[in-house]
């Protein structure tokens, strides 16, 4: 990165850009994730005893709730950070549980306290972080509040090879309003930066930029391993896929090494 460029790619970006401008939508837009299995793999590998559990990225809280219903059994304490106050703002307005505690918060800077029997990101929200060495620096902090049997848990897309760097498509139209998806894949960056672009009849148009910065499969072992952190599983998805080459997504799985 050159000096003076921005780190996450986009003029005017910065770590709470993609909450403040999905927040609105966001449990709209992305109600059909398919990541049911990812919160269920997480839910299966805590102790059945009351828990200890961090959330990176926790936005409107949608996942917190889906592991509240999960774990009915137990009252689990659960910590959930987010650099987007908007998205936290929503969240509380959510029946989380009484023991669930909302923070704003920087995960590649610092996390709380732990020692946590569990800490997770959901669906790419690793990759919202603007490099490599962010990445790196979170795992380290993971790694430093995990309890001697707890585990990172991570839920990340691994995007294919493409010739074309530039894409456009529509992403919904009915009669009042058009949402159109419009991005560029740097391959050899290894980032994806895009804007989804909203017209809505009467409204004023409406820029809703995201910046994803990934790392492949090999890479995140290897800052995972730096971090003080050794893979433990990794499959095609949260229900024990197995993964292939060409895997579009992976859930994996570490823990503090030992």
């Amino acid at each position: 990165m050159k000096a003076g460029e921005n780190p996450f790619g986009i003029p005017g970006y910065d770590a709470t850009t993609y909450g403040e401008s999905f927040a609105d939508v966001y449990d709209d837009w992305y109600a059909t994730l398919d990541d049911d299995d990812f919160i269920a793999s997480v839910a299966a590998s805590l102790p059945a005893r009351n828990a200890r559990i961090l959330e990176l990225g926790v936005g409107t809280g949608r996942l917190v709730k889906a592991l509240r219903t999960l774990r009915a059994d137990f009252t689990d304490t659960i910590i959930g950070v987010d650099t987007s106050a908007a998205m936290l703002n929503i969240a509380r307005t959510v029946d989380l549980g009484t023991k669930t505690e909302l923070i704003q918060m920087d995960f590649s800077q610092h996390l709380p306290d732990g020692p946590f029997d569990a800490v997770f990101v959901g669906y790419n929200t690793l990759f919202n972080l603007p490099t490599a060495e962010a990445i790196g620096q979170c795992m380290h902090l993971v790694a430093g509040c995990l309890a001697p049997q707890g585990h990172f848990h991570v839920d990340v897309v691994n995007p294919g090879i493409t010739d074309e760097s530039d894409h456009i498509r529509i992403r919904t139209m009915t009669t009042g309003e058009v949402v159109l998806s419009i991005s560029r894949h740097d391959a050899a960056a290894q980032r994806i930066i895009g804007q989804f672009v909203q017209f809505s009849d009467g409204q004023q148009t409406r820029l809703r930029p995201y910046s994803v910065r990934y790392v492949n499969p090999s890479q995140l072992d290897n800052l995972a391993h730096s971090a003080g952190l050794t893979l433990v599983s990794r499959h095609a998805d949260g229900a024990g896929t197995p993964i292939i080459e060409d895997s579009d997504r992976h859930v994996s799985r570490y823990a503090r090494a030992q």
